[in-house]
């Protein structure tokens, strides 16, 4: 199985309103609160690339229990005022670049796959916007004012100094298809996790979720074309040691321990270092999946926090 590395920082699913600015300068048209809104019942996921410290990123899960630093993002967000740029390819150099922000939502009507809008703040207060057009609409540039880039990085920079509070989502992707947004974004159920809060104290929690063939268990529906993915990890999260269950779908609603321990496919790895990662792993179709990540108590010190997380989703048929 191959795990990749990606750099995030921020899962939000809120409904969110951008305001434009007046003047002279034409009105910002942009549907970012469309975007954002998880009122289509779709996980909504934004990820936040902070360039200007190392790349330094952290993932944490927004939903209906958003948390004071996060709502802030998204404050910033909202009120922030846009003004349309006339040439959206007149842009300033990418070493410029202070924050990228990118959102997804899982399960595309057109592609079957993952949605996405990628943004780049640049230091001058510019704003490049591109994705898939479906979903964002056509590429475009937006200026804004030096207080409100200063709002978002801010709390952007929040975000990131609480990236150890839990673990983040994973992203699967279908390195072998055509459709390059195929995959999906998949939150973690069942939780224990340790970590150190703000003040350098610890802290910990569990979070209990049912089981993935549980009949009211909520899986991520990930729709196959080659039927081979990649599990992104955040950069410095990738684990020590991965565990991979299958069962076929028509065992949703059977939680018997017969069922439970005679799984179709297992796999496991023992991971030591981030160039483990380097195997592709092969979905069967119509099959409930668990992935448990692990880590290590013993290097709770240099990466502030250790636990584990499991992943649930379920596969179709595989497209083709």
């Amino acid at each position: 199985m191959k795990i990749k590395g990606f750099l995030t920082a921020a899962v939000l699913s809120a409904a969110c309103v951008f305001s434009s600015c007046g003047g002279d300068q034409s009105s910002a048209e942009n549907n970012f609160s469309q975007m954002l809104s998880a009122d289509s019942g779709k996980p909504v996921f934004v990820s936040v690339n902070l360039l200007e410290r190392d790349n330094e990123a952290a993932v944490v899960k927004l939903g209906t229990e958003l948390t004071s630093y996060s709502d802030e993002l998204v404050s910033a967000l909202t009120s922030a005022k846009l003004s349309e740029n006339p040439d959206s390819n007149d842009l300033p150099g990418n070493d410029t670049i202070l924050l990228q922000i990118e959102i997804l939502r899982n399960d595309s009507e057109v592609q079957k796959g993952m949605d996405n809008c990628f943004m780049e703040f640049f230091k001058d207060g510019t704003l490049r916007v591109f994705g898939t057009e479906q979903f964002c609409g056509a590429e475009k540039s937006y200026a804004l004012s030096s207080k409100d880039l200063n709002k978002i990085k801010k709390a952007a920079e929040q975000i990131v100094d609480k990236r150890t509070s839990c673990p983040p989502p994973i992203r699967i992707t279908d390195p072998l298809s055509s459709y390059a947004h195929s995959g999906a974004m998949v939150a973690p159920a069942g939780i224990t996790w340790d970590c150190a809060d703000s003040g350098g104290q610890g802290k910990s929690f569990v979070a209990d979720a049912p089981h993935p063939l549980d009949a009211q268990a909520s899986n991520v529906k990930v729709n196959l074309y080659s039927g081979s993915i990649m599990l992104g990890f955040p950069d410095g999260f990738e684990p020590d040691n991965i565990k991979i269950t299958g069962w076929d779908i028509s065992q949703k609603g059977d939680t018997s321990p017969e069922t439970l321990s005679h799984p179709k496919s297992e796999y496991e790895n023992n991971i030591s270092s981030a160039g483990d990662f380097t195997k592709m792993f092969q979905l069967e179709r119509s099959t409930v999946y668990q992935v448990t990540v692990f880590y290590d108590s013993a290097k709770r010190g240099e990466r502030g926090f250790s636990g584990s997380a499991d992943y649930y989703f379920e596969t179709g048929e595989i497209n083709q």
